[in-house]
């Protein structure tokens, strides 16, 4: 019998998606994905054989009354994992309007409301390095900790960080937030997810004959986050009391240097690496013809560009199109969550490859 029952919001998202197949693993709880839309196939063959059965709902959370229908079913949820997510079509200007914050401050507060009196033990609320202030031009402590966040900007984080601790100090659950750096994981349609973008774009260069074209500087680097350690540092957080009421930021334990990178993509595609200053985001959009016919011959799961990669065209360049010097990297400490107890880690290249051949494994990929 489940001993706890999980919502999982923005469950189609990489972190989400990540969560649900973790948690479907296990037999002792009962998971709840709720997104926009439906799981695509892939996902549903993913999921096939758990001996966890998810039951899916579909509703935006920005419609208050159709959350409220949405999860009148689930008021017995003990657990919530907020990873939803509202992005505006201009990505990173949008990071910074009012109606960003005021729209993700609403879809919080809509989801509680909906839950009413819910027996919850436990809420996590994604945020991200985005609460330091560096993609508002702000000065960036480097690495950054998890007291150094900055509140002088317009950010949806501490909206909802507000709204979280006052609904905990109300109904006494515990809760914790994560600020992982640059997600990787498998997910079709996100607004910020590397390794489809990356995919999508090595695919669409190799069938055009081209190289691989790297477009920053050469020193360029960042670190990142797995997704399946994201779920499992969520599920960990449930169980360490240390994990109360902290915000703790999570990364794979090292960076990665993009050009570096590049050389071992481009092996797995059989291509050649060149360096050309650009914007991979201006290009990729105008490919959409060239990867339906990739998707097309190789009967791939999807099939339209849009649908496979959302926004994360946008996402590409603030990784890689950097200007020469590049900047200070946005680098983030990670030590808090060590001296907690959790030390979850991967090598980057290693993620990002695993997670490619998850894709190409699951269709949305060419396996070749």
């Amino acid at each position: 019998m489940a001993k706890h029952k999980v919502l999982v919001t923005g469950a189609l998202g990489v972190i989400g998606r990540a969560v649900v197949e973790r948690l479907a693993a296990r037999d002792d709880v009962q998971v709840v994905g709720l997104a926009r839309r439906a799981p695509d196939s892939g996902l549903e063959h993913a999921l096939r054989g758990a001996p966890n059965a998810v039951q899916w709902v579909r509703c935006d959370l920005q419609d208050e009354a159709a959350t409220r229908a949405a999860l009148a079913p689930h008021r017995d949820a003990t657990h919530l994992v907020y990873a939803a997510l509202y992005e505006k079509p201009e990505l990173i200007r949008g990071w910074l309007a009012p109606d960003h914050v005021d729209v993700n401050g609403a879809m919080l507060r809509n989801t509680f409301a909906a839950l009413g009196g819910a027996p919850l033990a436990h809420v996590s609320l994604l945020q991200g390095t985005k609460a330091y202030g560096a993609h508002a031009g702000l000065a960036m402590r480097v690495p950054a900790r998890e007291h150094d966040a900055k509140r002088n900007h317009a950010n949806f984080y501490f909206v909802q960080q507000d709204e979280l601790e006052t609904r905990a100090a109300k109904q006494g659950f515990a809760w914790t937030i994560f600020r992982p750096q640059v997600v990787l994981g498998v997910a079709i349609g996100s607004a910020m997810n590397p390794v489809a973008t990356l995919g999508a774009y090595a695919a669409i260069q190799r069938e055009l004959g081209d190289a691989l074209v790297f477009p920053g500087h050469a020193h360029v680097l960042t670190e990142c986050i797995d997704a399946r350690i994201i779920a499992a540092a969520i599920e960990w957080s449930w169980r360490e009391p240390r994990a109360n009421r902290e915000a703790i930021n999570l990364t794979n334990g090292d960076v990665i240097v993009w050009r570096t990178f590049f050389e071992r993509l481009a092996a797995m595609f059989g291509m050649r690496v060149e360096e050309k200053p650009g914007r991979v985001g201006d290009a990729l959009p105008q490919r959409a013809d060239v990867w339906r016919r990739i998707a097309q011959r190789e009967s791939l799961r999807v099939a339209d560009l849009d649908a496979l990669i959302g926004l994360s065209w946008q996402y590409a360049d603030i990784l890689w199109a950097a200007p020469a010097p590049p900047p200070v990297p946005t680098l983030v400490s990670s030590i808090k969550a060590r001296q907690l107890g959790f030390g979850d880690c991967i090598d980057s290249e290693e993620c990002i490859v695993q997670h490619l051949e998850a894709m190409r494994a699951l269709g949305y990929l060419p396996k070749h």
